[in-house]
């Protein structure tokens, strides 16, 4: 019997009285019964599963690679679509060349601008697009220097091009591109027809230049005619007021006296704000800060209405919030605000109280007139400091004036970095409330 073979005695278990077995039975196991055999078939078994699981892995991942690169390829075919509709249908010339004036590609547009073909621009060079090879020499030269010396990749410059289709005013950008041709360095070239923005740039300035002629004649109307009108003006309230000391006991002659006087200075007053609104317009008025007492300098504007006032039974007040203090103003300016400002509230006011309160407020120079007259509708402030504008128009308006008087004092107050506010309600009187930087 061989080592790989065992004996086993095999005894009827359901026999009573077994009987001894006169042979043997022999049963033998072969090799594949080891277990080394049996671990060897395992793993064996395992690496073919996991070569199948390999394969299906990697034909998974070329599916989605597959998928990938298809999804690419259409993005790549969409941004080349993309770029081709940009590229002919540009309201700008677009030119792809080399250094050295090669073209690679030109767009339909350089080709209608220049009047040439896309073939004999690649054939000849960008020097086809002009009629002066020279200047296509000399402006080559100019930008391969700046942009040699320029950390930047693009230039950008404007010239009248002597193009093949006649001359124009083009903007020109040319820009480095980060990828190479045939190892040569890629240039945008981009053209840009500026000839009409450039006319109406011209068109602009002759006119800004007529406009400005014109401003000046005015101006010198303005001032001449206001010189010839105030001077017989200044003669005529001379003469009335000489005539009115002397015939002071002539109570009919001093009415018809005082009508000249009022007719006169109302008059002289329309030809000073006509004049001041010149001058403004023209910016002719210099700004000239004096060191002044403010609280007396405005009280001594105020006294005129004051006693305006009181003869219409009107009580104009003054309010001074801060002590006396000195600082630097415009004297001329500051005194026609005031009396702009004061004098409407005065001649729009029929009864009640006039409060002027005058106070130094961080640096801040506040002024605020309060009265209770005839008020100013809604509908009207927008137009409030419009010049020749007022609420009430035609030849049966209540009140006269020329409608200049805030729209100066607006100019004015702008003039010396300060703002103007009004508040007014139809019948309730009217708040106006100015605000100017002070030099202390």
């Amino acid at each position: 019997m061989s080592s790989d073979s065992y004996q086993l005695a095999l005894m009827p278990l359901l026999a009573v009285n077994p009987e001894p077995v006169t042979g043997q039975t022999v049963v033998g196991f072969s090799v594949y019964n080891n277990y080394w055999f049996l671990a060897i078939a395992f793993i064996f078994l395992l690496a073919i599963i996991y070569g199948v699981c390999i394969f299906i892995q990697q034909t998974k991942d070329r599916g989605i690679l597959k998928i990938t690169l298809q999804k690419k390829n259409r993005e790549i075919a969409e941004r080349e679509d993309q770029f081709r509709i940009v590229w002919n249908n540009s309201q700008e010339g677009m030119v792809l060349s080399v250094f050295g004036g090669k073209v690679i590609s030109a767009n339909p547009t350089i080709c209608k601008m220049a009047e040439v073909s896309e073939d004999e621009l690649i054939e000849n060079g960008l020097q086809h697009l002009f009629r002066d090879t020279d200047f296509y020499e000399k402006v080559r030269n100019e930008i391969a220097d700046e942009l040699n010396s320029n950390t930047k990749s693009t230039v950008i410059r404007e010239f009248e091009m002597p193009l093949k289709s006649g001359d124009r005013e083009i903007e020109v950008s040319i820009s480095k591109m980060k990828e190479n041709f045939e190892g040569n360095m890629l240039f945008l070239n981009v053209f840009r027809d500026i000839s009409k923005k450039k006319s109406y740039e011209k068109g602009l300035e002759i006119a800004k230049d007529k406009a400005e002629e014109v401003s000046r004649l005015k101006g010198n109307i303005i001032s001449n005619m206001s010189h010839e009108i105030r001077t017989p003006l200044n003669g005529i309230l001379g003469s009335t007021e000489y005539i009115s000391q002397i015939r002071s006991e002539d109570k009919e002659l001093l009415e018809h006296l005082n009508i000249i006087k009022e007719s006169g200075e109302r008059l002289l007053n329309t030809i000073t704000n006509i004049l001041d609104l010149s001058s403004l317009e023209s910016d002719e008025l210099n700004i000239v800060l004096e060191k002044t007492n403010v609280n007396d300098f405005v009280s001594k504007i105020l006294i005129n209405h004051k006693s305006v006032g009181i003869k219409k039974g009107i009580l104009v007040t003054s309010k001074f919030l801060t002590k006396p203090f000195n600082a630097k103003i415009e004297r001329k300016y500051l005194q026609i605000i005031i009396n702009n400002i004061v004098g409407n509230s005065v001649k729009y006011s029929e009864k009640g109280l006039i409060q002027v309160v005058i106070e130094n407020f961080e640096n801040q120079l506040i002024i605020v007139v309060h009265d209770q007259g005839i008020g100013i509708s809604k509908d009207y402030l927008d137009k409030l400091f419009y010049p020749f504008e007022q609420e009430s128009t035609g030849f049966n308006r209540k009140f006269e004036g020329s409608g200049l008087g805030l729209a100066i004092t607006k100019h004015l107050v702008e003039k010396l970095n300060g703002q103007i506010q009004v508040e007014s309600e139809k019948g309730n009187g009217t708040l106006v409330r100015i605000s100017i930087p002070l030099c202390i």
